[in-house]
């Protein structure tokens, strides 16, 4: 394990520990566990201050809570396809909700959100309300409670549930409080898709493909059979060279159509199942 893995590994620990001993601590409030509904409502969560209440259903909806330095973001439906979920986990940059779902909260993430701005990085996880042990041991800030998770993460619980440093959670409090949205993004549609990403390549080289063009857009959604595979369209703004060649090269190898529109490229299709980790990866690796 080289010293960059060793060093993730060590702050995850560090994260669900904190996390861990935080939920493990009683207030005044009731902490019995409660079985979640679809007729639950946010207050379920037992917290004082205010909730996060927003809607969560695709890409468009994590952009307006996203600052407008926003240089990538994605949005996955994890209750879509295990297949999916799993492809994405392999594919996608690091995430403490992708890894560790099931240990983060008392109740499954059914929908999860990352964004890389200002040189950080931070989630948006769905989840069903559940009561939590809660007392005086939190960080207000705009009416919001912040709660410690360790090595500076904190969560604020709603809908959906922020995760992540207290800079970069105090940053989208600050513009789900004000309204504003990125706009930065021009090729997101009103599709509804079980994953959807969107990059700039003015974000360098940690970008897919390294940022090898002005912008790039991917949604995958599964077919009405699961065996069938998904449905995955990809799109690049003004690539460059290195990029046109590569995706190229997906497209053949996967049998998926390639289009070109003035300075522009496209590919789209069908990916089987067994398919999807290897063709994420390559869209989304350097």
């Amino acid at each position: 394990m080289n010293s960059k893995a060793f060093a993730i590994l060590v702050g995850v620990i560090m994260v669900l520990s904190g996390f861990a001993s935080f939920v493990m601590m009683g207030g005044n409030q009731d902490e019995a566990v409660i079985v979640p509904s679809d007729r639950d409502s946010l207050q379920t969560f037992g917290v004082q201050g205010r909730l996060v209440d927003w809607n969560f259903e695709g890409l468009q909806d994590v952009l307006e809570m996203s600052p407008e330095s926003t240089v990538m973001a994605y949005w996955i439906n994890l209750s879509a396809s295990q297949n999916l979920t799993d492809a994405a986990t392999a594919a996608l940059p690091q995430s403490l909700g992708l890894n560790y779902a099931s240990q983060l909260y008392s109740t499954k993430i059914e929908g999860l959100a990352g964004v890389d701005f200002n040189g950080t990085r931070m989630e948006f996880h769905r989840i069903m309300p559940y009561r939590v042990g809660y007392n005086s041991l939190v960080i207000p800030y705009q009416g919001y409670m912040m709660i410690p998770g360790g090595n500076d993460y904190v969560t604020v619980l709603g809908k959906p549930v922020l995760f992540g440093t207290q800079d970069s959670v105090r940053q989208v409090i600050d513009v789900i409080d004000g309204g504003l949205s990125s706009q930065n993004f021009t090729l997101i549609d009103d599709e509804q898709a079980d994953l959807q990403l969107a990059a700039l390549g003015s974000g360098g080289s940690g970008m897919p493909l390294s940022g090898g063009y002005n912008e790039f857009f991917l949604s995958v959604t599964a077919a009405e059979s699961q065996d069938e595979g998904f449905y995955l369209n990809a799109r690049y703004l003004r690539p460059q060279t290195s990029v046109v060649s590569k995706v190229r090269e997906i497209a053949a190898k996967n049998n998926l159509s390639y289009s070109t529109k003035a300075s522009d490229i496209e590919i789209s299709g069908l990916v089987a199942r067994e398919s999807m980790q290897n063709v994420l990866m390559a869209l989304l690796g350097p």
